[in-house]
């Protein structure tokens, strides 16, 4: 959502014309920006208000609380985030191909959207449902992913044991991805390369369990 070409649209309307759907994307994508920048404690409704050029009471009405707003935005992350693995995985048919461009893809959101990011996932938010909500998601796109391409290597693994290598996984990328909030030197492709360097063995061996247990 580009806050700035959204705010060039909304200038083509007349002063209290905005339509409201316009206006509500206007909001949302001018508080992801704020939400970036200060964190979820460090924005305020007032700050909202103030960029987008409207009053509190309006940001109030056409979106309720500080955290609806947060919580509107974290749900269309989170479905940018899946949405952007899943396109990252696609191109191409090689399942290690795969799995490091869903891995990257997930370094880069995070890079792009660090304060937000780390606000949910903070050890105590206000936002567990959605963290959770977030982390089943992610789950479930990565078991996706590995029974693709264990298909496409013509072996059958256990569903159980899918679901928790794709939890596996989820853990792991997430810690990793808060350590890198200590170390901005370290570039999202190098740190796909040291993920990879532990988990492609690890799906390798899955792999040559399951076509053990095959024969």
């Amino acid at each position: 959502m580009d806050s700035a070409a959204i705010a060039d649209e909304v200038r083509r309307h007349a002063h209290g014309r905005v339509p409201r759907e316009l206006r509500e994307r206007q909001l949302l994508a001018v508080a992801e920006d704020l939400f970036a920048e200060a964190g979820y404690a460090g924005a305020s409704m007032d700050e909202l208000a103030r960029r987008a050029g409207v009053s509190k009471p309006v940001v109030y009405d056409l979106l309720g609380s500080k955290e609806e707003v947060f919580r509107r935005c974290v749900a269309r992350q989170a479905g940018e985030l899946a949405g952007a693995v899943a396109a990252a995985v696609d191109d191409s048919d090689d399942p290690a191909a795969r799995v490091r461009a869903g891995i990257l893809a997930f370094f880069t959101f995070v890079r792009s959207h660090r304060r937000l990011w780390e606000a949910l996932t903070a050890d105590v938010s206000p936002f567990a449902a959605e963290a959770a909500d977030l982390r089943r998601r992610q789950a479930r796109l990565v078991a996706t992913l590995l029974a693709d391409s264990a298909a496409q290597l013509g072996v059958d693994i256990a569903a159980i044991r899918v679901d928790a290598t794709a939890h596996l996984l989820n853990g792991a990328m997430e810690g990793l991805a808060r350590w890198w909030g200590s170390h901005a030197e370290v570039s999202a492709e190098e740190l796909t390369s040291w993920a990879m360097s532990v988990v492609l063995p690890g799906l390798q061996e899955a792999v040559a369990g399951a076509q053990r247990d095959l024969q």
